[in-house]
């Protein structure tokens, strides 16, 4: 329930606290007064956008609080898996701090908020139905969608969007797959060609570095020995070789370190120095014996480079390059080869996902036809007490064999009403006057919320298209409602206003050369004055006053208005 909403320096409001009770709460005003900017202030408060320039002039910043007290347990929930603090039975406040520049802040209990948690909290806190929502009744389109709300189809409803999604991915998957068979089959001869050329060249990774290496070699095989062999010869076995020279340097080094052990150091570097000339002559050795001219070997050499090259170009890219197209190519080949297992396989995943889809469909039908029963049985006894013994209202579906399978389903729907006994009923969008239409909406709506858990109710100037008797009639419905449930209405007939059991109205007057609008809770005479405004504008008549005075006590009585 909404217990309180505070306002500060927003558009022309100053500062307003409204405390509102249990029960059927009216908010009634002049036009302009600042109504409407009240509600405003509520949709902010739980994750609506506010404009740029709503902060008042002067003011740094608006803010605007809204405390809920006996909220239902899924709110708890909410805010506590947010991490914030909530105890059981406890009051949830929410506070957004609209900035100049139009950065905002949110806050829950204190603790800094997201506008996705303002919003999730929105929808169990409140249901808002606007002024002009009677409207949607004349689009056809919006029928099914309000007999889903009523039959309370939501969780049927997300199934049937999950297959239909699923199906749909099957089917563009299979799409996908058909379009991609076909322009591979298109290739097919150039990628079967492909693929060929580049098994045939046998590519390894490196190859080209290490032939080209090889190939240098054996061009300048005997520049190679000649230069190797001298370097063999000074290393290790020529006259006076470096390791005969470092031989006899190391055997004087181990006599005198008899006699100065301090050499030591000396001689193992020596020792080191002349095992890896041995190491590095030992090595000239075995490269020089390897090392032959071989005119046989370069010219394959030569021809595999060539190869390579040949295919570097023809391919535009490296070694490693044609690798990874063989393997693309090899794959694009198999999937060409194997197409058809493969097209199979996704044809019968989406003919699958189809038949559950249709079947949830079929599923979903029944259960909207038997939520259409019960609610033209409901609706019944909702339009009597609203004032409209003897219309009917009906629920019909189409039964064209083209309908379309979507995500909610494939049925159409479309609400029909007769207005008065012994007329077929009629498409309701094509003969339904404004007043019936803000009628009828009430009774989907007061339907709608016996099934919602406790979030407060609030009706913008439901009143439109409506007068006189059907006022009252609505006034009353919205008192009976309000004994289930919080509701807050704004009206400007003052018939509805008569039936609140809390009334406030929101004025604005002139302070110091700027406008402020306040809001007052009434009582007493003070609601007679009220009342006597809204009937007879600015000059409150005797007359006013006792009409207002009469309307009061019928409203305190809570009594149907007699047919």
């Amino acid at each position: 329930m909404l217990r309180a909403l505070r306002v500060s320096d927003l558009a022309i409001i100053d500062e307003i606290e409204l405390v509102l009770e249990p029960g059927f709460n009216v908010i009634t005003g002049e036009t302009g007064a600042g109504k409407s900017i009240l509600l405003q202030a509520l949709d902010i408060a739980l994750g609506g956008r506010p404009d740029a320039d709503l902060v008042r002039t002067g003011a740094d910043e608006a803010v605007v609080e809204a405390l809920f007290v006996d909220v239902p347990e899924s709110v708890l929930e909410l805010v506590t898996t947010a991490g914030m603090r909530c105890d059981a039975g406890a009051e949830v406040l929410v506070r957004r701090v609209i900035g100049r520049g139009g950065r905002t802040r949110a806050y829950v209990n204190g603790a800094l908020g997201s506008l996705a948690l303002l919003r999730e909290l929105a929808q169990h806190l409140l249901r808002v139905y606007g002024q002009d929502e009677h409207q949607a009744l004349r689009r056809v389109e919006s029928h099914r969608e309000l007999l889903d709300d009523a039959g309370s189809l939501h969780q049927e409803l997300e199934e049937m969007r999950a297959r239909f999604t699923s199906m749909s991915g099957a089917r563009q998957a299979l799409e996908e797959r058909r379009a991609a068979q076909r322009a591979a089959n298109e290739r097919l001869d150039l990628v079967r060609f492909q693929h060929d050329e580049l098994e045939r060249a046998a590519l390894v990774p490196g190859e080209e570095a290490e032939l080209q290496s090889e190939r240098t070699r054996l061009a300048h095989a005997d520049r190679l020995g000649s230069l190797a062999g001298t370097a063999e010869a000074a290393t290790y076995s020529g006259e006076a070789s470096a390791v005969d020279t470092l031989g006899r340097a190391l055997a004087s080094l181990r006599e005198a370190e008899r006699l100065d052990p301090g050499l030591a150091p000396t001689r193992a570097l020596v020792e080191t120095a002349l095992a890896e000339l041995e190491e590095a002559g030992a090595g000239l050795g075995r490269y020089l014996r390897a090392l032959a001219p071989d005119p046989a070997r370069l010219e394959t050499v030569e021809r595999r480079l060539a190869e390579l090259s040949r295919l570097q170009k023809k391919y535009a890219g490296t070694v490693e390059d044609l690798i990874r197209k063989r393997e693309e190519v090899g794959r694009e080949l198999a999937m060409v080869e194997d197409g058809e297992r493969g097209l199979a396989a996704l044809t019968t995943a989406a003919e699958d996902a189809e038949r559950r889809a249709s079947e949830w469909a079929a599923r979903l039908g029944a259960a909207r036809r038997r939520a259409a029963a019960k609610l033209e049985r409901a609706m019944a006894m909702e339009l009597r007490q609203l004032a409209l013994e003897g219309a009917r209202f009906a629920v019909r579906f189409a039964e064209s064999d083209d309908r379309t399978l979507g995500p909610s389903g494939s049925d159409e729907v479309e609400f029909y009403l007769t207005a008065n006994p012994g007329e077929d009923p009629r498409p309701l969008a094509r003969v339904a006057s404004g007043g019936e239409l803000s009628r009828i909406m009430l009774a989907l709506k007061t339907l709608m919320a016996s099934d919602r858990d406790g979030a407060t109710l609030i009706f913008d100037e439901v009143d439109t298209g409506i007068g006189g008797r059907v006022a009252e009639v609505v006034g009353c419905k919205l008192r009976e409602l309000g004994r289930r449930r919080q509701v807050l209405t704004v009206t400007h007939l003052p018939v509805i206003a008569a039936f609140a059991e809390h009334h406030v109205a929101v004025t604005k007057r002139t302070v110091r050369g700027r406008t402020v609008s306040t809001a007052s809770p009434l009582s007493g005479s003070e609601r007679v004055d009220e009342l006597a405004r809204m009937l007879g504008g600015a000059r409150r008549t005797r007359e006013a006053r006792e009409h207002a005075e009469e309307l009061l006590r019928t409203g305190r009585g809570g009594r149907r208005p007699a047919a």
